[in-house]
């Protein structure tokens, strides 16, 4: 299982990431900050399924980034214990923050999200991940899939805000449509940061189909898989695995 130091490194909705100076980072954050990649809608959603969790819920946020949309979608929710894990010391300070005003004990670690997952290290009943699970190779992400299953147990949820490809689309080709899609839709950034963000892209993403998102599910244990939300530019979808 590759850790995340062997992978480069990977902004999330949270808005992980490292120098302010970096344009990955900064493009993320105008993605984020412009709604590029509908983190206002994805927000209300998350918030919709844990207004359903109808019992006081540990929530583990893997790759939290600075934890705005988590924190905000947490609010008015029967949270009892919130955990986020970011291998960035830059976005855990701005988390901080963020979930300073949460009615809950909560705790941030820097850590490799993949790692501590199959370590069991983070007891939950409520997983939520997002754009940073398509970093890991289809094994990859079934194993640490496996170990959230293991984590949540019976009664608990794994949710998830990633790229989807379409059925028998290669990488080069989903890079191809990221980018006709997407690059129009981006006005805000500078050429810089659009070259950065497809520099990453075509490094680090692996995407997957929808159905090979079920398959994955399926595959470690989850009993139940829905699609949620999909953007409307057709390129990330939001899924719950239920066991």
């Amino acid at each position: 299982m590759a850790t995340a130091h062997d992978r480069p490194a990977t902004p999330s909705p949270g808005g992980a990431g490292g120098s302010p100076f970096d344009p990955v980072w900064t493009a993320y954050r105008q993605a984020v900050d412009n709604n590029y990649f509908s983190h206002l809608e994805v927000g209300r959603e998350l918030h919709r399924e844990l207004s359903e969790v109808g019992r006081p819920f540990r929530f583990l946020d893997l790759a939290c980034g600075d934890a705005r949309t988590t924190a905000a979608a947490l609010r008015g929710t029967a949270v009892a214990h919130y955990r986020g894990v970011d291998l960035s010391a830059t976005a855990l300070a701005a988390a901080r923050e963020a979930v300073a005003d949460l009615p809950c004990p909560a705790e941030l670690e820097e850590a490799d999200f993949a790692a501590g997952v199959l370590a069991r290290r983070w007891p939950a009943d409520v997983v939520w991940i997002g754009l940073s699970l398509h970093h890991l190779r289809t094994d990859e992400k079934g194993a640490l899939m496996e170990g959230v299953r293991a984590a949540v147990g019976d009664d608990g949820r794994f949710l998830v805000y990633e790229p989807v490809c379409g059925e028998g689309e290669d990488r080069p080709a989903y890079f191809d449509r990221f980018e006709q899609t997407y690059h129009p839709l981006w006005p805000k950034l500078t050429a810089e940061e659009w070259t950065a963000v497809m520099t990453h892209i075509r490094a680090a993403d692996y995407p997957e189909s929808p159905a090979g998102w079920a398959r994955l599910g399926r595959a470690a244990g989850f009993a139940g898989v829905r699609e949620l939300f999909t953007d409307p530019a057709g390129m990330v979808t939001m899924f719950s695995f239920l066991p």
